[in-house]
């Protein structure tokens, strides 16, 4: 069957930027068979893909952390230089919640037993390399995935330390590329560069190694067939729970204007039904496979 993956990239509340180009494209019947998701695209891919119904302030109400409402509210997210945790601890928030909300949503469901296949994307903390979680449990693979340093606490996978998939590639097309040979719709939900000058020595690293990241990210969009940009005239800040409905809509709006070309990569059929059931969440655990990285390395359950 024809059809198209999507590589979903991080970017905390815009993720409802992804949920508005997924209602887009269903209701515009482009055959979606794969998808590969990196932290807040990371969460977006699973729910499509296990086909759940979740409205972006709902989801925004499961998943959001206390502890970032208040440092959020307190500035201290824009000046994390000044938090005298941040450099006692290594995270300034425990995520109990939102390891609690994703557990909720996904329940005991496996990444392997997704209707649609799916990848969700990692770093290894310690070597800074890619891994592509195609099995295991779905809500500590998105855990994992969303474990943006310095801010969660990284999660314990088989003996590595995983953190943000952004971490590695900002937008998973080389994930999305293991999934099959289909052509990539990339979805980018960055906001645009900072153009001010940095007010301490902290932003200035900071904004470097989003520099770096942006660069890399160019590199890799190249393979992708289509790249959807969010670009949102105002930054809409990662944990501003308020501005997940203002990111559906400019999603919607991205993903309409894109619709032409998308339509343009396959030859549009009627495409088989995908069977999606609320009883997938809570599959057998009948294999035993776990992580697969990129370069085929298996790592089975103990």
């Amino acid at each position: 069957m024809d059809g198209i993956i999507l590589a979903l990239g991080g970017g905390g509340v815009r993720g409802a930027a992804h949920n508005a180009v997924l209602d887009v494209l269903s209701a515009a019947n482009i055959p979606i068979v794969g998808l590969a998701g990196s932290s807040a695209g990371a969460l977006s891919a699973a729910v499509f893909a296990f086909g759940l119904k979740l409205s972006p302030s709902t989801m925004s109400d499961w998943l959001k952390d206390p502890d970032l409402e208040r440092l959020q509210k307190s500035g201290v997210l824009d000046q994390i230089g000044r938090y005298v945790d941040f450099v006692r601890r290594p995270y300034l928030a425990e995520a109990k919640s939102l390891r609690q909300g994703l557990r909720t949503v996904f329940g005991e469901a496996r990444i392997e037993d997704s209707p649609i296949p799916l990848a969700i994307q990692a770093t290894d903390l310690h070597t800074g390399d890619l891994v592509n979680l195609r099995a295991g449990p779905v809500a500590e693979a998105l855990a994992a995935s969303s474990a943006v340093p310095s801010i969660f606490p990284p999660v314990l996978w088989h003996g590595r330390l995983l953190v943000d998939g952004d971490v590695a590639e900002k937008v998973p097309i080389t994930a999305a590329k293991s999934l099959g040979p289909y052509p990539i719709v990339a979805v980018d939900i960055s906001n645009k560069p900072e153009l001010s000058e940095p007010k301490s020595a902290l932003e200035a690293a900071l904004w470097a190694g989003e520099a770096s990241r942006r660069r890399l990210m160019s590199v890799m969009l190249e393979q992708a067939a289509v790249v959807i940009t969010l670009n949102p005239d105002e930054p809409i800040e990662t944990f501003d729970y308020t501005k997940s409905d203002l990111a559906y809509e400019l999603g919607k709006l991205r993903a309409k204007a894109a619709l032409p070309q998308i339509q343009g990569l396959i030859q549009l059929s009627e495409p088989a039904p995908v069977t999606k059931s609320w009883w997938r969440l809570w599959p057998s655990r009948s294999q035993t496979q776990e992580t697969q990285t990129i370069t085929s390395q298996t790592q089975h359950d103990k």
